[in-house]
């Protein structure tokens, strides 16, 4: 045996190590994972989007009949929900759930300002005069709002969310709504910042809120 061959086992294993080395150099040069641009923060009930959303350029009608657009929905921490007057079991229970939220967050933060909008998506069904004795119902601060359906459409849009009629029998009033039942964020500069999914829990509503106004 020449001492080439005597010698070629060790070129072998001296080839594999210098191929590893290089191998891990170029993975740790060229193939390092790129970093999301952003996540989404998960709160005790509050998912915050990676960064904030412009709102829509809506313009819908108050219960008292003034308009209401995106440059109204600034100065206060908004939650936000769909719903219509006849829901028989999410919208009322969420509002009973946002008003007991609304009142604990305004004890522990007196000083941050917090507001509840309920846009209902059944304007055929609700009028203004239905809307806001409903709404107050369940507290007189909760801003009641509607509008045609072409207008709805641009806000149910800017929020991804979505309502559907669905029939429950032969008459032109005989139907419910499908809608979605998260409640929207919008921060005091306007902006859509996240949402809550249901089910919802009053206590974990209040301290995302309290959380939110100091800057947590």
């Amino acid at each position: 045996m020449s001492t080439f061959e005597r010698r070629l086992p060790y070129f072998i294993i001296l080839l594999a190590v210098i191929a590893g080395i290089a191998g891990f150099w170029v993975s740790k040069t060229m193939f390092v994972p790129s970093q999301p641009s952003g996540e989404f923060k998960q709160l005790r009930g509050t998912l915050l989007y990676p960064t904030p959303r412009d709102l829509p350029a809506f313009s819908l009608t108050r219960a008292d009949g003034a308009r209401v657009d995106a440059g109204q929905w600034t100065g206060s921490w908004r939650l936000v929900f769909l719903g219509f007057t006849t829901c028989p079991d999410v919208c009322p229970t969420t509002l009973g759930t946002l008003k007991s939220a609304i009142a604990e967050a305004r004890r522990q933060a007196p000083q941050a300002r917090f507001d509840v909008s309920f846009v209902s998506v059944d304007p055929e069904r609700d009028t203004l005069e239905k809307l806001g004795a409903y709404v107050s119902f369940f507290s007189p601060d909760f801003e009641a709002v509607t509008g045609e359906k072409a207008a709805l459409d641009v806000l149910v849009r800017g929020f991804s969310a979505i309502y559907e009629k669905v029939p429950t029998g032969s008459g032109p009033f005989d139907y419910t709504i499908d809608h979605t039942a998260s409640i929207f964020v919008i921060s005091p500069d306007g902006k859509l910042v996240g949402l809550m999914r249901a089910p919802h829990d009053a206590r974990a509503i209040a301290a995302d809120l309290v959380d939110l106004a100091k800057g947590i």
